[in-house]
């Protein structure tokens, strides 16, 4: 039982740390959507500043939220689904979308 509580709380304070803004939101739910994403592409799909979408990808790696892979140069950014909040949340999205989630 108390690992449910512990998992709870990640998922809370997950929620609250992509909800905080709506650049932070609005990154995290077009990677949900898309799947991999390269830096430019999130700038061109959001709308949003160089320095936003770097600020807040940083944040999203550093919580474990968002995974990075590195191609020399280039990096490319996905939804950590090795996460099991971001698991339980995924599971959650595709049971109340009316779109289909890429994985």
């Amino acid at each position: 039982m108390e690992e449910g509580f512990k998992l709870g709380d990640e998922i809370i304070s997950m929620l609250e740390e992509i909800s905080s803004s709506v650049s932070g939101s609005r990154i995290f739910w077009r990677l949900l959507r898309n799947g991999e994403m390269s830096l430019s592409e999130i700038i061109r799909q959001t709308n949003l500043n160089h320095n936003v979408v770097k600020k807040r990808i940083s944040r999203m790696v550093e919580m474990g939220l968002v995974k990075e892979k590195s191609f020399g140069r280039i990096r490319i950014y996905m939804i950590n689904q090795g996460n099991p909040s971001i698991r339980l949340l995924l599971d959650l999205v595709k049971k109340t979308s009316y779109e289909p989630l890429r994985e």
